[in-house]
């Protein structure tokens, strides 16, 4: 114990006159002059970064600004072009509706021709019966004077003269006479009535038959112009139809147009809170460290699409870094997942524990395994460009329980 120092006992004078104790104190000094820069280095490092990530953010709001600007001019633009569109289809609708209208006369005259036509073909079928039958009738009277004549020129002249000579007297002899003329007379009227009414009847068949043909001569010219109007209301149909859908996508343009500009405007927004933060000294910070040192080229939210070219979601932030660059876990956790995983191409998940997970995309190179516990730090990839993606960068991501989350709110 006699060689242990006992630096309670000394006096300041023995203390340094002490060898021992000197070089105890001037380790001591070297030691808290040189931690002392590296303390600052590092403040100054932080602060430096929160610099870079502030300038970043400046520039990622002037290119939005620039984006919004460019979004209304285009809303403008494509307001003028719906509102020309719309004029275009009602002109068209007006054209249609007398189109319609012009369709829905010519129909009905068809309609009234073919009803006609289907009188006149029944009343044709009535007459011919009729005609039928009074030529049966006629047979008929005709086959009686024929009969009857027939008998006279079988019994000839010397018949008639029997029958005038049987009278008793002259009376009965004149009134026989009457009856022979009465009889012919007759006769002579039955052939009269048969020509009579067999021509008329001819006339009245010939007149409908006439009739009948002019009819379906009206229909057929009725029906041409049922197909001409029907053609063209097909064709103002189909200009209605293609006016109607550019407005419809003109409409759909506009709306999205107007969602985008929405979303620049939160996006602006969100951008000039975080800017003041730092303008006032009140940076963000969070739970995470930045995993790679590079510029935010995208933020968290509905985008554009680089490669699809329309809105999606965007579930992270993409920082711009040299292929190659090394990526380290935003803080210590387990590897859950680690290999290609579609259009995240290289990709790796750290599980933090409490529900916090963090994802690193499009990785060149993958350099943990599944199951291995990382440091806060820990090197655990390189900046690639695999996946769908446009050029080398870090797509990162923090999620709670599943959940993405804006990493901006939880990175230091």
């Amino acid at each position: 114990m006699s060689d242990i120092i006992m630096f309670k006992d000394f006096t300041i004078k023995e203390f340094y006159n002490n060898k021992a104790c000197r070089y105890a104190v001037v380790f001591v000094l070297v030691f808290v002059l040189m931690s002392a820069p590296l303390m600052f280095l590092n403040i100054q490092v932080k602060k430096c970064g929160n610099t870079l990530y502030a300038q970043s953010l400046d520039d990622e709001l002037d290119q939005i600004k620039k984006e919004r600007e460019q979004t209304q001019k285009k809303i403008e633009e494509v307001k003028k072009q719906e509102s020309a569109y719309l004029s275009e289809v009602k002109d068209v609708e007006v054209v249609l509706l007398e189109s319609l209208s012009q369709l829905d006369s010519l129909n009905d005259s068809l309609s009234a021709a073919k009803s006609d036509m289907d009188k006149t073909t029944i009343e044709l079928v009535l007459k011919e019966q009729e005609l039928k039958e009074i030529e049966e009738e006629l047979d008929a009277k005709a086959a009686t004077l024929n009969s009857r004549i027939a008998i006279m020129y079988k019994n000839g002249n010397g018949n008639i003269l029997q029958i005038l000579l049987k009278a008793e007297d002259f009376l009965e002899l004149v009134s026989r006479i009457k009856l022979m003329n009465i009889l012919a007379q007759r006769d002579a009227d039955i052939l009269n009535e048969i020509k009579d009414k067999r021509a008329a009847n001819l006339n009245i068949k010939k007149g409908i038959i006439d009739l009948r043909k002019k009819q379906k001569e009206r229909k057929t010219e009725i029906e041409k112009l049922v197909a001409q109007a029907e053609k063209k209301q097909g064709e103002i149909e189909g200009i209605y139809d293609e006016k109607n859908s550019l407005l419809a996508k003109t409409r759909a343009n506009k709306n999205s147009l107007i969602a985008m500009e929405k979303d620049l405007e939160i996006k602006e927004a969100e951008i000039t809170r975080i800017l003041e933060s730092y303008k006032y000294g009140n940076a963000p910070g969070g739970k995470f460290m930045w995993p790679v040192a590079g510029r935010l080229k995208s933020g968290f939210g509905y985008r554009m699409h680089p490669i699809f070219g329309y809105r999606r979601f965007h579930s992270g932030i993409d920082i711009i870094a040299p292929s190659g660059t090394i990526i380290k876990s935003a803080d210590g956790g387990e590897i859950i997942h680690a290999g290609y995983d579609g259009g995240y191409g290289y990709s790796i998940m750290v599980y933090h524990g409490g529900g916090f997970a963090t994802w690193y995309a499009h990785l060149s190179r993958i350099l943990v395994s599944v199951g291995q516990r990382v440091e806060r730090g820990q090197v655990i990839g390189l900046v690639g460009s695999t996946g769908w993606s446009t050029g080398p960068h870090l797509h990162f991501e923090v999620r709670i329980n599943g959940a993405a989350q804006n990493p901006v709110q939880y990175l230091q």
